[in-house]
């Protein structure tokens, strides 16, 4: 089996997705953090019936437990991570999903409401027949990426160096790190994260011509545009 680990926060106003909050306030960026949560999950869940997936959740701070499985449901794991630079936590979780699941270790975002579970799927395939050195990366469209994906921790270690984490060249410097340590990056299809208005302005636009996906979402933006309170319900 592949692992695939869940990086996520509790959806609490001040705390998450700051960024976004400055555009649509607090409330509505914590509302909008639960159901992007959520979408992503259900993507994971989608994908694991596909190729067999371990799944796990990796939170911060550690008081969040209790919060988060009441979103995510029986079917996840939680593990707290945290060892401060986001670096330094990508690869202490990716090696302890390794420790659960030798075949190979999945990370990726809670803010991706749009990634396809086929996604997901592949890049799981991509270690599955992969070799030690193989790493499967999904871009996003502001420089960085919202999955990664390894067969060998060690192997992988430099790509999670000290860097500018959430800047524009993330991911031109993890290519630079992968070309100079001899790793073999398989890029997948782009995925966007949403992380301020610009963002969530595209994910409306989006959703009107994919009916079908991101319910959760969906229905914190159809309640945020008729003004309605209280929290998405799974679809």
């Amino acid at each position: 089996r592949i692992g695939l680990g869940l990086m996520c926060k509790p959806p609490r106003p001040g705390a998450t997705k700051t960024r976004l909050a400055r555009s649509v306030g607090a409330d509505a960026a914590a509302w909008l953090s639960r159901a992007f949560l959520m979408d992503c999950a259900r993507a994971a869940g989608d994908a694991a019936e596909c190729v067999g997936l371990d799944m796990v959740a990796f939170y911060r701070p550690g008081d969040a437990a209790a919060e988060l499985g009441a979103i995510l449901g029986p079917r996840w794991n939680l593990v707290h991570a945290d060892a401060g630079d986001l670096g330094a936590t990508m690869r202490e979780t990716l090696g302890l999903l390794l420790a659960r699941c030798p075949g190979g270790a999945l990370l990726m975002g809670a803010d991706v409401p749009l990634i396809d579970p086929s996604v997901i799927a592949e890049a799981a395939r991509i270690l599955r027949d992969g070799g030690t050195r193989d790493v499967a990366l999904v871009p996003s469209p502001d420089g960085g990426y919202c999955l990664i994906g390894v067969r060998c921790a060690q192997a992988a270690a430099p790509l999670f160096a000290p860097m500018a984490w959430g800047g524009p060249d993330v991911l031109a410097q993890t290519l630079r790190r992968a070309d100079a340590h001899r790793l073999t990056m398989r890029l997948l299809a782009p995925v966007r994260d949403i992380d301020d208005g610009a963002d969530l302005a595209w994910l409306r636009a989006e959703l009107k011509t994919r009916p079908d996906d991101a319910p959760a979402t969906r229905a914190a933006l159809d309640a945020l545009a008729s003004k309605r309170q209280g929290p998405p319900q799974p679809g």
